[in-house]
């Protein structure tokens, strides 16, 4: 039976297995934060079917499917553990051992890959129901072909990056083979990532930051950005470990701490594609902090004099006016029940505008807003716009129906 060959000498003065392992570690973590994933993503579809009553969605779908290659990636990271000596110091992985782990890092690379890139598509298509802009929609749909190309590079070099393609994990046959620089081609994947990532946090931000909205409906758009801004933090302390890592001299065990980041990471892809659609259901939960009255509105407030005071106002009204919602299931500020998407729009209803002699009428279209001993109640809001003395003038008359 042939001598089994080390990868390393240990250092000087230290037995080869004097030093533990991080499997159990590995597993546990691994396993724990993507059902957490698991466990926010259920509440999602649960709020969605259950609650909403609506049909899924292509981001649903999505989602879905990122949650599903987050966990054959951590089965393919338990292949490294358990075959390839991922999580123990490379001076007790043997040359086998480290060519299996070689092996598994081509699906598990893949599998990373796609589970981010589906979390983050899934996001573009619900900012597609952010605003209904031309170039707001184009540059998304640029977005969304980047990463789909960017999937498609990532895979074909994890996959085909040796010539002959066994040269990947075949130590032997890396003398006499062809392969593309790895390293510098996983350097600049994770910048393009974080680049993306970034441009993926600060595209909504143009729409979401002149709106003048509830607090409740402010806290749910901050806890949104917040997972987002945890998933670009870790993508960059990913990005630091990876360039330590092609440099470690302790391949295996810098290997497995990167590898708890990356359950992080995917981790939070998936909490943050779904915190949009969580709203109604929290609001079952802590109706208080998301009751819609006593909701305090951004803006203006006690200024007086002068031109100064008139233009806040102005500039109030017409954010009052432009009908802006997040809303979900029966969240309304009237207690009506909402069928549309629950996410809701963050763009003006349509209006019809007739001329009223020196000014222009706005009247959007009638709702109900409730219902009292059978009969149903409707109202309108008439905007009323028009300049004196060379200054606008914007109004809203709310004018209520009731059927005798």
């Amino acid at each position: 039976m042939a001598e089994e060959v080390y990868m390393m000498e240990p250092p000087k003065g230290q037995g080869r297995w004097e030093a533990g392992s991080a499997a159990t570690i590995q597993i546990i973590l691994g396993a724990c934060l993507f059902t957490l994933g698991t466990v926010v993503y259920g509440l999602r579809i649960l709020t969605r079917v259950r609650l909403l009553k609506n049909p899924l969605r292509l981001d649903d779908f999505l989602t879905g499917a990122s949650l599903i290659a987050c966990w054959v990636f951590h089965a393919c990271a338990m292949g490294m553990v358990a075959q390839g000596g991922c999580a123990t110091n490379f001076w007790q992985v043997t040359q086998s051992q480290y060519e299996s782990l070689l092996k598994w890092t081509i699906p598990v690379n893949i599998f990373y890959m796609l589970s981010s890139d589906l979390a983050k598509i899934s996001l573009l298509f619900f900012y597609l129901r952010l605003s209904p802009e031309r170039t707001f929609r184009i540059v998304i749909y640029v977005l969304i072909s980047l990463f789909g190309l960017y999937a498609l590079i990532y895979a074909i070099i994890s996959f085909f990056g040796c010539q002959p393609i066994k040269a990947s994990w075949d130590l032997a046959a890396q003398a006499t083979s062809k392969c593309v620089d790895k390293f510098g081609f996983f350097l600049a994947a994770s910048v393009a990532n974080v680049i993306m990532d970034m441009v993926i946090l600060l595209l909504p931000l143009r729409i979401v930051i002149p709106l003048q909205i509830p607090r409740r409906q402010k806290m749910s758009l901050l806890f949104l950005f917040t997972t987002g801004g945890f998933v670009i933090t870790v993508a960059i302390y990913n990005f630091v470990l990876t360039v330590k890592l092609f440099s470690s001299p302790n391949y295996t065990w810098g290997l497995a701490y990167e590898l708890c980041w990356m359950y992080a990471e995917l981790t939070g892809c998936v909490i943050c594609a779904s915190a949009s659609s969580l709203k109604p259901f929290f609001k079952r939960i802590l109706p208080n902090i998301f009751s819609s009255h006593g909701a305090s509105y951004g803006g203006p407030s006690g200024a007086t004099g002068g031109s100064n005071a008139i233009k806040s106002r102005k500039q109030l009204s017409r954010k009052q006016a432009d009908a802006i919602e997040l809303q979900s299931g029966d969240d309304s500020e009237s207690g009506r029940k909402v069928t549309d998407d629950d996410e809701a729009t963050l763009w003006p209803k349509p209006q019809q505008s007739f001329d009223n002699g020196n000014h222009q009428v706005l009247v959007t279209a009638p709702r109900v807003s409730s219902s009292i001993a059978g009969s149903r109640r409707s109202n309108s809001h008439y905007h009323r716009n028009g300049k004196a003395d060379g200054i606008e003038i914007v109004s809203t008359t709310e004018v209520m129906y009731s059927p005798r």
